[in-house]
């Protein structure tokens, strides 16, 4: 797996995680692009941010499923 790089997430005031189009996806969850009232969309972490309306967005994470010590995810 690649090794995702921090410097490519933002953590604002709200700590409310936010990762553009075209980087790697930090966290299971659900996402959803931060101008925009589309439905939220489940990206894996690891994979790539997807694109919006056909092109760059931002990406605010609205509902994380973190992994737990039984290997479950929630």
């Amino acid at each position: 797996m690649k090794k995702i790089s921090h410097t490519s997430w933002n953590l604002r005031k709200s700590h409310s995680m936010i990762v553009r189009t075209g980087a790697h996806c930090p966290i299971n969850g659900l996402w959803q692009p931060v101008d925009s009232s589309a439905e939220p969309l489940f990206v894996f972490e690891g994979s790539i941010m997807p694109t919006h309306d056909g092109g760059t967005a931002e990406w605010l994470l609205v509902d994380a499923k973190r992994r737990v010590a039984e290997g479950a995810i929630w």
